[in-house]
């Protein structure tokens, strides 16, 4: 049956009749049984009886799926009579210690009730009390009797404290040779008189330049059969053997950390340090293989700088990317595909940021490039005449296609290779539109133009472009210098990343100062910090640049002095390379002085960390946080009238029945990934929504899990911008409850946090 076992028996009476008997669950429903026989001559007979279990008295209690200490809830029950006569009684409560089974004195009004109830009816009885603050687990139970019946039920409730671990950060960023000055102002000035101190925390990273080098091996081993995969594998190990060649201090640095072992810091990815400091463990979290690959892709690292697995990787790449170039001359994204444009443009723009790094190539890499280039230019021709055979006013052409301007861009790359006269005034046509109309195209395209203006001798064309970049340009002291209106998508990939790579790349061709080149690398570090940066595109465009572009961030040796009140911090233990420091002090040790903070960064590199408070605060005494990363809780009951159906805002007391939409805003001032958020629930509200799962939501895909006291958001990936998140909840009992917190966190990097304060809900 598909609702139940049931164990047939056969007996024998004295007359020779054979009966079947069932042994049913223990249930109160209605039961068909259906029944069907054949004996060895294949007679067949079948029956169907219908029968219904169940008592004759009974109580059905409504239990809550917790309490919090200090709430004051209700509990009731429904109290039915499935007999043939009227029945009449009382019903009690009593509550218990489930360990000892010792009764527990709570005070309620009307701990008896009587009731009178008819044949094939019921009725309800209910109970108010306050929870008590000395007790975290309480069992109920509830008998009703009658003259001739009784029944009950018992249940052990979870007493949740209303008190909470919240965790709250400040932010330090300093720029190179800078002095700068901090205050926690939850720590100096907070005069809370509940609030008792957990943890005091200092993280901080004195040259993060490093972690973009972290990122290397995911590139280094394909992990797929692939032109994209290979090329990467290829670049990254030609990368990483001219930066152990360029930076002595590279290798050193990563023989450091690989003689720390799999476990220390330095080889642990982002989302698994600083448990502690974290919302949510990681092991509850959706994220666990990505942390469990960036961590192994760091402990690789050491691989990346073995010459002689760097040279066998490096030779198998070529091979396979000969392999992969069809007799066209365009590589295929896997083999037997037909050969692209857009991934052979990829391919050869690779090559020439290897070859403006001074990393010499095997010789059947130039043979492959004349072949693409010959390809390439062999596909633009035909298009060309395509559009002028079917566009006949295309000589007034004022806008070239994207896909275009990176054909024109890559093959001005390749000067060198000879070009023909019906290519060499297609590509003159082309660049006289896009450098005369300059001002009609992207952030993305403009980057483009310019380096095409300057490649061509158009130094006007670039001056006026990257005047333009640098009136729109966003600078500030955290950030950098970047263009908020990033939004554009690019050959290489749909990253931010890559658009403004390629920006940096014109200003690098327009002979910007370091200081300006700075500017925009520390906004491509302020994207690691939040980022596990697993785009192949992106890793490789942010590693090129870090390395080719400003000032030395790799080879300084600068120190960083960190006074935490009036003390000054040791940082003879810091990570090589990266200058991470960790140091905590315990609630003895913590004093409203260490709020204020100094930072002397000596070096021309950026640095960043976070001071942490962590503290057990009362829930409804709790006070909201901003942050980058800030989020906001409204509550609504949703109401129909003659318009329809309205939310209306909670500004007084709610009743039981009510429809309340939970409204989470979420807002981020740069792009996050592996957030999570956890919204604390009263504990007489009932989540419509019981299943979890993956949804979408303006644009963001995340992974909703109601559970009993929260509901939980994961989210793998959020762009800089505003979001709202609902959800319903039915109120089911009156008293008065407190609705805890909203909080949000980036699990890489936990630093980015806050929270709602504390709110009490009041049911009538």
């Amino acid at each position: 049956n598909e609702t139940a076992f049931f164990y047939p028996q056969l007996v024998t009476n004295d007359k020779g009749e054979t009966q079947i008997l069932f042994t049913v669950p223990d249930s109160n429903t209605k039961w068909k049984f259906r029944l069907l026989a054949h004996d060895k001559n294949l007679n067949v007979g079948q029956a169907e009886a219908i029968t219904q279990s169940q008592k004759e008295l009974m109580v059905t209690p409504n239990m809550p799926r917790f309490v919090r200490q200090g709430d004051k809830t209700s509990i009731s029950t429904k109290i039915s009579n499935l007999s043939d006569d009227i029945i009449s009684g009382t019903v009690s409560i009593e509550f218990f210690n489930p360990v000892n089974d010792e009764l527990v004195y709570i005070e309620v009004d009307s701990n008896e009730q009587d009731f009178t109830i008819a044949k094939d009816a019921s009725t309800d009885a209910s109970w108010l009390f306050d929870v008590p603050s000395d007790i975290d687990i309480i069992g109920v139970r509830i008998v009703a009797k009658s003259d001739n019946f009784s029944d009950g039920e018992q249940h052990a409730l979870a007493v949740l404290p209303n008190r909470l671990l919240v965790t709250e950060s400040i932010r330090m960023d300093v720029n190179g040779n800078q002095d700068k000055s901090f205050v926690f102002d939850r720590l100096v000035n907070d005069k809370s008189e509940t609030r008792t101190d957990y943890r005091l925390t200092l993280e901080f990273t004195t040259n993060p330049a490093w972690y973009a080098v972290q990122s290397l091996p995911v590139l280094s081993t394909p992990d797929n059969d692939n032109s994209v995969s290979w090329f990467a594998a290829y670049y990254a190990n030609k990368l990483g053997a001219h930066i152990a060649k360029a930076y002595p201090k590279v290798s050193a640095m990563v023989s450091a950390w690989k003689n720390k072992g799999g476990t220390a810091q330095s080889l642990m990815s982002n989302l698994e340090k600083n448990e502690e400091l974290k919302g949510v463990l990681l092991e509850e979290t959706p994220w666990v293989l990505e942390a469990n690959s960036e961590t192994e892709q760091m402990q690789k690292l050491s691989l990346l700088f073995d010459l002689n697995r760097n040279s066998n990787i490096t030779n198998q790449s070529v091979q396979k990317l000969t392999q992969l170039q069809n007799y066209e001359g365009g590589w295929s994204w896997f083999e037997g595909f037909r050969a692209s444009p857009g991934i052979t443009n990829y391919i050869l723009y690779g090559f020439s940021q290897l070859k403006d790094l001074g990393i010499d190539m095997e010789e059947p890499v130039s043979s492959m490039i004349s072949k693409a280039i010959a390809y390439l230019d062999s596909e633009a021709l035909a298009r060309f005449e395509r559009m002028k055979q079917f566009d006949k006013s295309w000589s007034k052409m004022e806008y070239l296609s994207t896909y275009e301007l990176e054909y024109i861009y890559v093959r001005s790359l390749y000067a060198d290779h000879k070009q023909s006269k019906d290519i060499s005034a297609m590509i003159s046509f082309y660049e006289t539109v896009v450098t005369n109309n300059w001002t009609k195209y992207s952030l993305y395209n403009r980057s483009l133009i310019a380096m095409i203006a300057k490649n061509k001798g158009l130094k006007k064309v670039q001056q006026n472009i990257i005047a333009s970049y640098r009136e729109h340009a966003t600078i500030n002291e955290e950030m950098g210098m970047y263009w908020a209106n990033n939004r554009a998508q690019v050959f290489m990939s749909q990253s931010a990343v890559s658009v403004h790579t390629f920006i940096m790349q014109a200003f690098k061709d327009a002979g910007a100062t370091n200081e300006e080149m700075d500017n925009m690398k520390r906004w491509l570090l302020k994207q690691k910090q939040t980022q596990q940066w697993e785009s192949t595109h992106a890793t490789i465009d942010a590693i090129y640049a870090l390395l080719s572009t400003g000032s030395d961030w790799f080879t300084t040796d600068g120190e960083t002095t960190i006074t935490v009140g009036n003390i000054a911090v040791d940082n003879s233990s810091k990570e090589v390379g990266t200058g991470y420091i960790k140091e905590s002090w315990n609630k003895t040790e913590i004093t409203p002085q260490m709020g204020n903070v100094n930072i002397s960064q000596k070096g021309n590199t950026p640095a960043w960390g976070a001071l942490y408070l962590q503290y057990f605060e009362d829930l409804d005494k709790i006070d909201s946080s901003d942050a980058s990363l800030n989020v906001n809780k409204q509550l609504f009951v949703e109401k129909t009238d003659s318009s329809g159906k309205k939310l209306v805002s909670v500004d007084e007391s709610l009743k039981v029945g009510d429809k309340v939409v939970v409204r989470i805003t979420v807002r981020t001032d740069r792009d996050m990934e592996f957030v999570h958020i956890k919204d604390m629930r009263a504990s007489c509200f009932e989540p419509i929504d019981q299943l979890s799962g993956v949804k979408w939501s303006e644009g963001v895909i995340y992974y909703q899990s109601p559970k009993d006291a929260s509901t939980n958001y994961f989210i793998e990936v959020l762009p800089r911008g505003t979001y709202v998140f609902e959800y319903a909840v039915v109120v089911n009992r009156v008293g008065e409850y407190s609705n805890g917190i909203t909080t949000i966190q980036s699990m890489y990097a936990p630093e980015f946090t806050s929270h709602t304060s504390g709110a009490r809900i009041n049911v009538k």
